[in-house]
């Protein structure tokens, strides 16, 4: 079960343009559309000194932990923040800027999500096996060698099989007089 878990949750990561508008659609969520920056002519992406002091204002009270800078000319800056409130190390609230004008495109709010953000969010300790803490983790270590356990075990049995059927089959011959004198 927490193989099909871990598995579960890995092909959703994998496959996530895929799979967040099936889960958003399951749990009724409106899928948030992907943020954009409408490009300026001549005009150069603001830096991180503008950006930061706009993030601050749409989210106030939260530290930054992590910055995403725009890879394509119509990409937006997406700037993570963690509130004392929230469990997740990083935090699970999100600014999306325009990287022209500075505003403020998308606004996810960690400490009240919706319902397909929570199910998104549940996946992070499911994966790793941290819900419970330490004992989840001990329960994930024998969980993750379980398929090599199966693999030896079952690779054991095969050779057995394997060299008794081998030695039966290599002296037909004397096979077939043995089980003459049985008779």
């Amino acid at each position: 079960m927490f193989l099909a878990f871990t598995a579960f949750t890995g092909f959703v990561w994998n496959f996530n343009e895929t799979m967040y508008p099936v889960i958003y659609a399951l749990t009724g969520t409106p899928n948030p559309p992907i943020p954009t920056s409408t490009a300026i002519a001549q005009q150069p992406a603001l830096s991180l000194s503008d950006i930061l002091p706009k993030a601050d204002a749409a989210l106030p009270g939260g530290v930054t932990t992590l910055i995403n800078l725009p890879q394509k000319p119509d990409a937006a800056y997406r700037v993570r923040k963690k509130f004392p409130q929230e469990d997740w190390i990083f935090g699970r609230s999100f600014v999306f800027l325009d990287q022209y004008t500075g505003a403020v495109l998308q606004i996810k709010d960690g400490a009240n999500p919706k319902l397909g953000d929570r199910v998104l969010a549940s996946f992070t300790p499911l994966h790793y096996g941290t819900f419970w803490g330490l004992p989840s983790r001990i329960l994930y270590i024998f969980v993750g060698l379980a398929p090599l356990i199966l693999f030896i075990t079952g690779f054991v049995m095969w050779w057995y099989r394997w060299r008794k059927r081998d030695r039966t089959q290599s002296f037909p011959v004397v096979t077939a007089i043995h089980s003459e004198i049985k008779k």
